[in-house]
């Protein structure tokens, strides 16, 4: 695998994702010592911490994937939160990620490179689309110039989702351009290819329409999104501690141990011993469940574990799980194109059950390709469903729903153990009113936003001002 990171960012966030940006001595006003392909893939680097760093691990405790278990993680998973707790997200989104793509538009395109120019604009897109989905009303147009636009004004949300699709397509056509020098192995997600970054545009085009409930447009683009997994947006880990480890590894093995584990909803639907097992005569989990997680190995905790072993530790007899060491963390992929598609599907105002059924026997035909040979040996067997199996009385509809409430509700838990340990995972169970039926882990509501960041509170006072009850308001695409 190669090892492209800039270690300068990776030293700065994993260990505990609690340290900010300020010593890093980078100006996102300042290119004079970065062609665009070297920014490209400082952008990429920040943006990987981002989405698999500490709001990941967030997003997925107040999911019920993961659980607090000690230290400022037992609070955390009881939604005991505050707004420095998002200082070093918000940072990386905004200053590592949003402002370096936005600078590399501008310094590509000088020169007419589209290309990278491209690349720039489908990160740029994923970013916001991201930190709205998150906190709602946030900077877009003025952010990211600092000069310019010291104290930034904050978009409403859904302006923001329209701006990122606008982003999106004119990213689309300067990749389909062909003009300008591909950026070639300093992008380590795609290595430059440009039929791999407009196929995850319009993945992410597809995602973002999701959200915000525009499903003949999901689906639409979802078709023309990443077409097998050989085209997945992956972030490369390695086996080297403060370079390129996985970060859920660094963060459960080496800086945190203890502090985080799986003690929570979503393990007990794939393990075939509890009560809340989903598989079924087509259905054999254990494949997938022993590649996510672990049990009773008392490594850190009791109970559930996320599955981190790997090399590094001496112990991984089926190589490394989903969180260990070297093991690559998705970040847009086909599974996810094509549960889209399903879902939208079936949400459209004249249901489309074929299309659906199609689209989710799509994504299960393919699971062979995110569960490791080696793991599929516990236990895999995903066969197509047909338009029976979901009429009353049949295995995936053993009440009295209808054939197409009952394929959507198969759909969401199938979204639902598929983005384990994504950020996405918390936009579905807010986006879906949690109707999979996650308990909260205090009290009766599960949080429907974070808080703005601290620093960013204290320097601009466009900030909207939240109270402790804000974070159980859902964001106006969730009303």
């Amino acid at each position: 695998m190669k090892k492209i990171f800039l270690s300068i960012f990776a030293v700065t966030a994993l260990i505990g994702c609690k340290k900010k940006f300020e010593e890093i001595n980078i100006s996102p006003n300042s290119p004079t010592n970065a062609t665009t392909d070297l920014l490209i893939n400082g952008a990429q680097v920040t943006s990987i911490i981002f989405y698999e760093g500490e709001l990941a691990r967030t997003a997925n405790m107040w999911s019920g994937a993961f659980s607090g278990e000690d230290r400022q993680y037992a609070g955390l998973s009881k939604y005991v939160t505050s707004a420095s707790d998002y200082d070093g997200g918000w940072s990386n989104a905004y200053r590592g990620v949003f402002a370096q793509c936005l600078l590399i538009e501008q310094e590509a395109l000088k020169v007419n490179n589209r290309i990278q120019a491209g690349i720039a604009k489908v990160m740029r897109a994923q970013v916001a689309g991201t930190v709205a989905s998150l906190w709602g009303d946030i900077p877009f147009t003025e952010a990211g110039q600092a000069e310019k636009f010291p104290k930034p004004k904050y978009d409403a949300q859904a302006a923001v989702y329209a701006s990122v699709q606008t982003l999106l397509t004119e990213a689309i056509a300067d990749l389909n351009s062909n003009v300008g020098v591909s950026p070639a192995a300093k992008d380590v997600f795609y290595q430059g290819s440009r039929t791999a970054w407009i196929r995850a545009a319009y993945s992410l085009k597809a995602r973002f329409f999701l959200h915000t409930k525009q499903y003949q447009l999901a689906y639409d683009n979802a078709l023309l999104g990443i077409s097998s997994p050989s085209g997945d947006m992956y972030a490369p880990h390695g086996v080297s501690y403060n370079q390129d480890f996985n970060i859920y590894y660094s963060f459960t093995v080496y800086d945190r141990g203890g502090y985080m584990a799986a003690n929570s909803f979503a393990a007990p639907l794939l393990d075939e011993t509890t009560s809340r097992y989903r598989g079924n005569v087509k259905t054999d989990e254990n494949g997938r469940y022993n590649f996510l997680f672990i049990k009773d190995f008392a490594v850190y905790n009791s109970g559930y574990e996320l599955n981190f072993l790997s090399d590094d530790l001496g112990f991984a007899p089926d190589g490394p799980g989903m969180f260990g060491a070297e093991q690559r963390f998705p970040l847009i992929t086909y599974a996810e194109t094509q549960l889209i598609a399903a879902e939208s599907a079936i949400r459209l105002s004249s249901p489309n059950f074929g299309n659906a059924l199609t689209a989710l026997n799509n994504h299960r035909a393919a699971l062979g390709q995110y569960i490791p040979a080696s793991y599929r040996l516990y236990g895999f067997k995903y066969d197509p469903y047909v338009a029976a199996d979901f009429n009353a009385g049949g295995i995936e509809n053993p009440g009295t729903l209808t054939a197409n409430a009952a394929l959507l509700r198969e759909i969401i838990e199938e979204r639902y153990v598929t983005l384990i340990g994504q950020i996405e995972i918390f936009n579905d169970i807010r986006r879906t009113k949690n109707s999979i039926g996650v308990s909260p882990a205090a009290g009766t509501q599960i949080p429907q936003r974070f808080f703005y960041s601290q620093q960013e509170i204290n320097t601009n006072p466009n900030t909207p001002k939240l109270v402790a009850a804000d974070l159980y308001r859902p964001t106006p695409v969730n009303n």
